[in-house]
């Protein structure tokens, strides 16, 4: 399993639990039963592992199932008796988050000065404005909105309410439930008809192009190491040998000196080394390809030297000499 994959699953997890937690404190506000807890939860972490393992990009519409549920369940009005601040009951006094700005009684009592030999004892009066009445008025008009906006909270919710048994009645239930399943799977559908190719199509044409090349190539002979030498086009050798690989047709190229910096030549000792132009795996066999300039260097290389190294295989070369000579064709290529 991919370090991608594990990764995905723990924040599949970690969401699930907050899902799971979020659907228990849904339920004790509405006082329903706690079979309803694993429905949310649960579909969504289902849900979540078939996209991990599948990797279909047209199964995250599978998400609305969860999705649907949750919703279903904020329809319910709570009748907890609980107060909430920011979300938030327990044992920590969170109340000063919800003080309002109250103004000063002394600030209000402010004595303007007066003109013309206004009686000081005015002063007096002013300071016992204070009036029940007035108080009584304030807070009455305080409590009036409050009440305005529990009320419109209330309305929101009746309204929830009265959509969902609208829907999930006993003569519309099984036709809400059927219609939301078919657009969950024309949706599916359309999303796999309208998916892009994935680009795993191209390495299939290049594997069978490599495999018509191989067949091109000429007086293919095996050498007492296990390895191979052959002419491909323009008379270039090819250098195969077996090993347990996946197929990959860029373990390295010169054009673009990218890939496995092993394979980027052939070393027979530390002065002589010969570049490679390509290398590419197929069939759990490696495919090491050359200039046709360096065909002459490579076989005299191969038949009088001792070993060499090639995408950090070791390749011993003894009786390489006495089979090569045994070959008309590469026994002209020998320079002595």
């Amino acid at each position: 399993m991919s370090d991608h994959k594990f990764s995905a699953i723990f924040i599949l997890l970690l969401s699930s639990s907050t899902y799971l937690a979020a659907t228990r404190r849904r339920l004790n506000d509405a006082h329903l039963h706690n079979t309803w807890i694993l429905a949310p939860a649960g579909s969504f972490l289902v849900t979540g592992f078939f996209i991990v393992f599948t990797g279909y990009n047209s199964s995250y519409w599978l998400l609305l199932i969860p999705l649907l549920m949750m919703v279903v369940l904020l329809t319910y009005p709570s009748k907890s008796q609980r107060r909430y601040i920011l979300g938030y009951n327990g044992p920590v006094n969170l109340s000063d988050f919800q003080q309002l700005k109250k103004t000063n009684s002394r600030n209000s009592q402010r004595i303007e000065p007066t003109m013309n030999s206004v009686n000081i004892n005015q002063s007096s009066d002013n300071k016992n404005d204070y009036s029940p009445l007035a108080y009584n008025n304030q807070n009455t008009s305080s409590t009036t909105h409050a009440n305005h906006f529990s009320d419109s909270s209330q309305d929101k919710v009746e309204l929830a309410e009265s959509i969902r048994l609208a829907l999930f009645s006993k003569k519309n239930s099984q036709l809400t439930i059927a219609l939301i399943s078919f657009l969950l799977v024309l949706a599916f559908i359309i999303s796999m008809l309208f998916a892009k190719p994935t680009p795993t199509d191209n390495p299939v044409e290049h594997t069978s192009e490599i495999q018509k090349t191989a067949k091109e190539f000429q007086h293919q002979i095996t050498l007492p190491d296990n390895f191979s030498i052959m002419i491909a086009a323009d008379n270039a050798i090819v250098i195969q040998w077996q090993a347990s690989v996946k197929d990959n047709l860029n373990v390295w190229s010169l054009g673009t000196a990218a890939g496995d910096k092993s394979c980027k030549s052939i070393e027979f000792t530390k002065e002589e080394v010969i570049r490679t132009y390509s290398v590419s795996t197929i069939d759990n066999k490696y495919y090491a390809y050359f200039s046709p300039l360096d065909t002459k260097a490579l076989i005299k290389n191969i038949a009088f030297k001792n070993k060499f190294l090639l995408c950090g295989y070791s390749f011993s070369l003894k009786g390489s000499q006495a089979r090569l000579g045994k070959s008309p064709f590469y026994a002209n290529l020998i320079e002595y």
